[in-house]
């Protein structure tokens, strides 16, 4: 009994020495500053989450679409088209360079194109859209930025697809016996170093290249020198690559059929043949009606 009492007058003592009532307080001072330290870490930590949040909602909000439709509905493809991408510029549709996925570079690429004949220009390559520079070249052909281009041969129904590499500046392939008369799904899609070329939904030409694909910062021109004969639709680029299912629900949308910048009704010709086909009903002709023959 008599070393409990000891014991705790021994400890009871130790509050009136100034030592010991010295470092509690000390201990009770740096205990606050700690305190005080983790309380503007986490007012730190909090402000930089909404920051972030709110510079994304914002950009989510106000920035350029990073899949642009550049044509929507159908222009006359003989018409020249600029679609500027300085976002200073009025009018302007800005593409966003595709950010490398785990197997490189993506994009994708897909117009709907009707083409009526092709004595228009015969013997010249057509141009029906590139993104580079506004300079032609002796072969009516983007030089030296195609990211990519499309043409039409100058005398078959072949269309052609040009795009820069870092080993070689134009790099063509060819999409041969393309229909006439009927409108026509073209995707191009490209990840990594391949670039697939999808007609209507279904793969028709996959080409790798020797060297990585280049893209470039450029306008993206339309129906430049005339274009060609026919029509264009639904120009649209894609900053990733678009799986097979994708493709085939554009295919399966088809094409809008309103005239571009035109009030009023569409003029005609608008129409794929299939429309034609089921809406066969022309009058006949009056009784008594017939074609003059020539009489010897």
């Amino acid at each position: 009994m008599t070393d409990i009492k000891q014991r705790w007058n021994q400890a009871t003592s130790n509050f009136s020495n100034n030592r010991y009532v010295s470092g509690s307080k000390e201990f009770l001072a740096s205990n606050t500053l700690a305190a005080k330290l983790v309380f503007l870490i986490l007012v730190i930590i909090g402000f930089i989450i909404v920051l972030r949040l709110g510079v994304s909602l914002l950009a989510w909000l106000f920035a350029p679409p990073r899949s642009p439709k550049l044509v929507s509905c159908v222009k006359d493809a003989k018409k020249f088209l600029k679609i500027p991408q300085n976002p200073n510029v009025h009018g302007s549709k800005p593409i966003m360079r595709s950010v490398d996925q785990r197997g490189g570079l993506e994009f994708t690429w897909t117009v709907w194109l009707y083409i009526d004949d092709l004595e228009y220009k015969n013997g010249q390559r057509k141009h029906i859209f590139h993104k580079g520079n506004d300079r032609l070249d002796a072969n009516q052909t983007a030089y030296p930025n195609n990211a990519p281009g499309m043409y039409l041969h100058p005398t078959r129904n072949t269309i052609i697809i040009v795009m820069n590499t870092f080993d070689k500046i134009l790099e063509e392939v060819e999409i041969n016996d393309i229909p006439l008369h009927k409108w026509i799904c073209v995707a191009v899609r490209l990840r990594g170093k391949v670039m697939d070329v999808y007609v209507n939904g279904d793969i028709v030409l996959r080409h790798v290249f020797k060297a990585v694909p280049r893209q470039n910062y450029g306008d993206v021109y339309v129906n430049m020198n005339g274009g060609y004969s026919g029509q264009l639709a639904d120009l649209w680029y894609h900053d990733y690559s678009l799986s097979g299912v994708e493709i085939q629900k554009i295919v399966t949308s088809g094409p809008c059929l309103r005239l571009q910048n035109q009030r009023g009704p569409a003029l005609p010709p608008y129409l794929s043949m299939a429309w034609y086909f089921q809406n066969d009903q022309a009058p006949l002709p009056p009784a008594g009606a017939h074609w003059p023959t020539l009489t010897s």
